[in-house]
């Protein structure tokens, strides 16, 4: 309506109600885009803010998941020491007491990781981590994903070896099973139920130079990849502080914007 009635003021040579109108509708054009803008930074900004609150959470949950797991390998670790150890000590290994069958059923105790930063992973790898507006909350987004990486790889090379370790003890100690019951073993919380198995051949692990090189390198490697757990502990609780401090700082903003 209003560019007909600039048509018709420009046909009457109606300068002053030509200008007027012009500025209307140039005024009006500005003010729309004003208003698109603000609601895109306001859109952008809650998308940066539930992104940061949901890998905030992530983190959080991840550092409780790895400190059970950082335990429950240090309780592993422990075994795997006595255990090289035990095979050395030929008479009290070939009595195969409950203690030194548990400590050879141990080898076979190898809990995976039941954890992930796989919000953050995404936010990566679909490029939607770029909403989040700090340089150096990406960067620690990347870095821990980089190490998350890493502690996976070196979960495959541990079990490689524990998995060569346990199949060359069992066969040696002849591991068997003593009664026709369900298995009362869960992974990582130790073994119940010892009478339900038997080593056949005891003599075939203990004091054997190849089993006790087996059992000690399983024990290093599980030694080397419990300290990287610990490592990879270390900086996820940093990512969470960073995390954690700016999501205070977004919300102070929050608060401060009408």
């Amino acid at each position: 309506m209003i560019l007909q009635r600039l048509a018709h003021s420009i046909r009457k040579q109606d300068w002053f109600t030509v200008v007027i109108e012009t500025l209307i509708v140039v005024f009006g054009v500005f003010i729309g885009l004003q208003v698109n803008n603000w609601n895109a930074e306001r859109v952008a900004r809650a998308e940066a803010d539930d992104l940061l609150a949901r890998m905030l959470v992530e983190a959080q949950e991840t550092r409780t998941d790895l400190a059970d797991y950082q335990a429950q390998n240090a309780g592993i670790l422990a075994r795997a020491i006595r255990f090289s150890i035990r095979l050395t000590e030929a008479e009290r290994c070939l009595a195969m007491d409950d203690d030194t069958k548990e400590l050879v059923l141990s080898v076979g105790d190898f809990p995976p990781p039941r954890f992930s930063l796989a919000t953050a992973a995404e936010a990566i790898g679909s490029g939607h981590l770029a909403v989040i507006g700090s340089s150096d909350i990406r960067e620690e987004v990347r870095r821990i994903i980089d190490e998350m990486t890493f502690l996976e790889r070196q979960w495959q090379r541990y079990i490689r070896i524990k998995q060569d370790s346990e199949t060359a003890i069992y066969t040696a100690a002849g591991l068997s099973l003593a009664r026709d019951e369900s298995l009362l073993f869960a992974p990582g919380e130790g073994w119940d139920g010892l009478d339900q198995y038997r080593m056949l051949t005891p003599e075939g692990v203990c004091g054997n130079p190849e089993m006790i090189a087996f059992a000690s390198n399983a024990a290093t490697t599980q030694h080397v990849y419990t300290q990287y757990i610990g490592q990879v502990s270390d900086k996820l609780d940093a990512y969470a502080a960073l995390l954690a401090a700016e999501a205070g700082k977004t919300s102070e903003t929050s608060e401060a914007t009408p």
